[in-house]
């Protein structure tokens, strides 16, 4: 009898054991992942079709303010080596990887020219491609989800009008492995694609500029997206926005919270002349990526605008005060 039961008992699982377990809980796990993305890929490509944007009047002037203020030269503008407005190439810089990023002039062979406002909308909103591949969220589409129908139409329109085509063609750079595969995006999404405010300006209280201002910064301007903590995915975390991130690209992007340890000494005016013209309280000028925002983004701004983002970030609370 104990001859048979020390057969059936289970025998510690030596390293290369624990090892093969490992890789394949991985690819079961990635595997689950790919066969719910399938399940849940075909919705969202049909909320895109579904769009009724093309019933909407374009303000071609507007979606060259919207262009300015969502970063759209900033990011697809390759400075340095005489390439075009919008045209790509720029190197952007993740931990996970660096990207290249796409042309987007209305060239119809290597641009988005032939794209219907539909399939730039599932872009936008959604971040899928025409194609219907997942892109990156360097691509802040996270953010640009909570944009204004008036303001992707409009931002369509002056790119076709506004923008000369320009025939480059911007090598795909792929990220290293297990994030080359995109249909895991979906998934990402999931949990991570969320279009909801994050300072909530819908209870009646907002005032006017407020509610601009919020706009201005957690759908067009984007600022979250390098000021605020991220998890080991990548994804926001939403009780830090504006903390700041020591490290990355910007090394480090600053909090903008209101608080003593942050920005709560600057007054309206400091605001007004940091986001017109990049000028600090102490007379010394931004440098860095945050000067090409300002150059590119922030000084496009009206004085309207600006002050609207100035009442935004002063309502900005750290931990318990918000």
């Amino acid at each position: 009898m104990r001859w048979l039961l020390n057969k059936l008992a289970i025998k510690p699982l030596c390293r290369w054991q624990k090892r093969a377990f490992a890789f394949g809980a991985v690819l079961i796990a990635m595997g689950a992942c790919i066969f719910v993305t399938l399940l849940v890929y075909p919705h969202i490509a049909l909320d895109a079709e579904k769009s009724n944007l093309t019933s909407l009047t374009v303000d071609i002037k507007n979606g060259e303010y919207v262009y300015h203020l969502s970063g759209c030269a900033a990011c697809h503008t390759s400075l340095g080596n005489g390439s075009k407005a919008a045209a790509g190439g720029k190197r952007i810089k993740t931990p996970f990887g660096t990207l290249l990023s796409s042309n987007i002039t209305p060239d119809e062979t290597f641009g988005i020219g032939d794209w219907s406002i539909a399939e730039f909308e599932g872009a936008m909103r959604k971040g899928i491609s025409p194609d219907g591949y997942f892109y990156y969220p360097a691509f802040p589409y996270t953010t640009y989800a909570r944009m204004s129908d008036q303001d992707i139409v409009d931002l369509k329109a002056y790119i076709d009008a506004g923008i000369a085509p320009a025939a480059e063609n911007v090598e795909e750079k792929t990220l290293p492995f297990p994030f080359s595969i995109r249909s895991g995006l979906g998934i990402w999404n999931i949990f991570y694609a969320d279009d909801d405010n994050i300072v909530p300006t819908s209870d009646g209280e907002a005032s006017p500029e407020l509610r601009r201002g919020a706009y201005l910064v957690e759908a067009l301007g984007h600022c979250g997206e390098c000021h605020t903590p991220r998890d080991a995915l990548g994804g926001i975390l939403r009780d830090k926005w504006m903390y700041g991130v020591e490290i990355g690209e910007f090394n480090p992007a600053p909090s903008l919270l209101n608080s003593p340890d942050a920005l709560g000494d600057w007054s309206k005016e400091d605001w007004r002349r940091f986001l017109k013209a990049g000028l600090l309280p102490d007379g010394n000028h931004t440098g860095g990526e945050m000067a090409l925002v300002v150059d590119e983004i922030t000084s496009k701004l009206s004085d309207e605008d600006a002050d609207a983002m100035t009442v935004y970030f002063q309502s900005l609370r750290g931990g318990d005060e918000r």
